[in-house]
C-alpha cells in the first residue's frame, strides 16, 4: 500500500526475469520456450484463484510473447493498472518541459493556485516539481488534497500519491486541457493505444475487465473505489486504464528512446535522476519508474495497486526487453505474495507441481486468525450470565475494563500502530476491516451492557 513494488513485486521482477532471459545475460539459458511458460502460467492463475490476467513481452520492434488467461478474454481487455499510471503523468510532465512550459526546479506555486490542494499555501513556495516526481516534496503517504501539508520527510523520499495528484493539476494548469484529454492527445493516440483512458467511463466503455476483491479467501467481483479530488489517490497517481497490448506499445516507445513524442535526454531524466529508496542503494526512485539495481543488469520497473486491480511492468534497458503483467484482483496478504512461488521452475530447478494448496493453506491460516479474534469478542457475550453470578471485585472490574476498554481500542488501533490508518485497511483489506471493526463494536457494546447490568443489580440490593 505504502509502496506499489514491496517484496510481491520484487519476485515478479525475477520471475519474468527468468521469462525472457537473452543471450547477453549472465546466466547459461537459451531462449525461452514461451509455450512451456504459458502452460506454468495458466496452471498457476488456476491455483492461485486469480480470476484474470494478461501478460506481454516485448522487444524494440516485436511482441516476444503476448497471453491472456483466465477470464481475460483478450489482450485488448484494459486493467485498471494503479501506480504505473505515474509513468504516463511523470511522461507528460517531461513532454511539458521540453515545450519550456514546465521547469523542474521551479516552486509548484509558479503553475497552480495551491492553496486549493495544501494546509498551508506557503507550503507551495518550497515544494518544487522535481520533488513531486521524485516524492522527496515531504508530503505524506497518507495525506490528500486539502489537508496535505510538509513533514519532516522534506527532502527524503517518502512515496505519497498526492505528489502524482498535483502533478496532474500541474499539467492541467500548463496545457488547458483535462488531464484525461492531454494523455490521451499526446500519450495514448501517438503510441496507438487504443484501449487506454483516463475516466472510469472511457474505461468501462473500452470493456474494463472485472475487478476482485477478495473476502476471507473468496473472490468477489465489484467496481473499483474509482477516485475524485477528496480521494486519497487520483488519477494521475494511480487510475488509468491500460491493456497488455497497449502496454507493450509503452514499453516499446521507452526502448525506442521516446519514439518522437519525448527525448531520449527526458527519458534519462526520468529513470536515473533518482533518490535513494533505501539504506543499501539497491532501489532509486526516478521519475514514475524505479531503478533497482539488485540483479545482473539494472532494471526499471514500477508495480500498481488499487482495491481490486494489480500490476507490475519492467524495463531491462541492457536486454532491450519490456514486460507487463496486468491482474485484476488485490488478494493483499496472499495472492500479491504467491508468485515466488512460481519461480524456481523458471531458474531451472525441477518443476514441481502446481496445486492450490498453499493459497488454500495461506487463506486458512488467516481466516483462523480472524475468526480468533472475533471469537475473543464473542466469548464475553456467550458467558454474560455466568458474568452476572461473579462477585465483582476489583481484579475482575480490571478483567472487564482490559476486555472491554483496552482490547477494542487496541484493535482500532493495530494498523495505525503498524503505520497504517484504519481507512486504508477498509479500501484493501476490507475483510480485515470487517473483522476488527466488529470485534470491537461487540466488546465496547458487550462492556457497556454490563455496566448496565451493574448498576441495575446496585439499585436493586438498595
Amino acid at each position: 500500500m505504502k509502496h506499489t513494488i514491496g517484496c510481491a513485486a520484487l519476485w515478479i521482477v525475477m520471475f519474468l526475469f527468468m521469462l525472457v532471459i537473452v543471450p547477453c545475460s549472465a546466466f547459461a539459458y537459451d531462449a525461452p520456450d514461451f509455450d512451456t511458460i504459458s502452460e506454468q502460467l495458466e496452471a498457476d492463475v488456476k491455483a492461485y484463484h486469480i480470476p484474470g490476467m494478461a501478460v506481454i513481452v516485448v522487444n524494440k520492434d516485436d511482441v516476444l510473447f503476448a497471453e491472456a488467461y483466465g477470464n481475460c478474454e483478450s489482450i485488448d481487455t484494459p486493467f485498471i493498472i494503479g501506480s504505473m499510471s505515474k509513468s504516463f503523468t511523470a511522461l507528460a510532465i517531461m513532454q511539458l518541459v521540453e515545450q519550456g512550459k514546465i521547469d523542474l526546479d521551479t516552486p509548484i506555486s509558479d503553475y497552480i493556485d495551491v492553496s486549493l490542494y495544501l494546509k498551508n499555501a506557503l507550503d507551495g513556495n518550497r515544494i518544487t516539481v522535481r520533488q513531486l516526481l521524485n516524492h522527496t516534496s515531504g508530503l505524506g503517504t497518507y495525506q490528500r488534497f486539502g489537508s496535505a501539508k510538509i513533514t519532516d520527510s522534506y527532502g527524503k523520499y517518502e512515496y505519497a500519491n498526492v505528489n502524482y495528484g498535483l502533478l496532474g493539476k500541474i499539467i492541467e494548469s500548463v496545457s488547458g486541457k483535462s488531464y484525461s484529454d492531454y494523455v490521451e492527445q499526446h500519450i495514448f493516440s501517438p503510441l496507438d493505444m487504443e484501449h487506454s483512458s483516463a475516466t472510469f467511463d472511457n474505461s468501462k466503455a473500452d470493456g474494463l475487465i472485472t475487478g476482485y476483491r477478495n473476502y476471507f479467501g473468496i473472490p468477489i467481483a465489484g467496481e473499483p473505489d474509482y477516485p475524485d479530488d477528496r480521494s486519497w489517490s487520483t488519477v494521475p497517481a494511480g487510475y488509468i486504464s491500460s491493456c497488455a497490448s497497449d502496454m507493450g506499445n509503452y514499453l516499446q516507445m521507452y526502448l525506442n528512446n521516446g519514439s518522437g513524442i519525448i527525448s531520449r535526454d527526458s527519458l534519462d531524466t526520468m529513470f536515473y535522476d533518482n533518490v535513494p529508496q533505501d539504506e543499501n542503494n539497491l532501489y532509486f526512485y526516478g521519475m514514475g519508474w524505479v531503478l533497482s539495481n539488485d540483479f545482473d543488469e539494472p532494471v526499471l520497473n514500477h508495480s500498481g495497486l488499487v482495491e481490486n486491480y494489480t500490476s507490475n511492468m519492467f524495463i531491462f534497458p541492457e536486454s532491450g526487453i519490456g514486460m507487463a503483467v496486468l491482474v485484476n484482483m488485490n488478494d493483499y496478504f496472499v495472492d500479491n505474495n504467491l508468485i515466488n512461488n512460481i519461480i524456481m521452475p523458471l531458474l531451472g530447478e525441477e518443476t514441481s507441481e502446481v496445486s492450490d494448496n498453499l493459497y488454500i493453506k495461506y487463506h486458512i491460516l488467516l481466516n483462523l486468525f480472524y475468526l480468533l479474534i472475533m471469537l475473543i469478542a464473542v466469548f464475553p457475550i456467550l458467558f454474560i450470565r455466568r458474568w452476572r453470578k461473579k462477585n465483582h471485585t476489583k481484579k475482575q472490574i480490571v478483567i472487564d475494563i482490559l476486555t472491554h476498554v483496552i482490547l477494542p481500542i487496541i484493535l482500532l488501533l493495530l494498523p495505525y500502530l503498524l503505520g497504517v490508518p484504519l481507512w486504508v485497511v477498509w479500501y484493501f483489506v476490507k475483510d480485515l476491516f470487517f473483522v476488527l471493526v466488529v470485534s470491537a463494536f461487540l466488546l465496547l457494546s458487550t462492556g457497556i451492557y454490563k455496566v448496565f447490568l451493574a448498576l441495575k443489580q446496585k439499585s436493586t440490593e438498595v
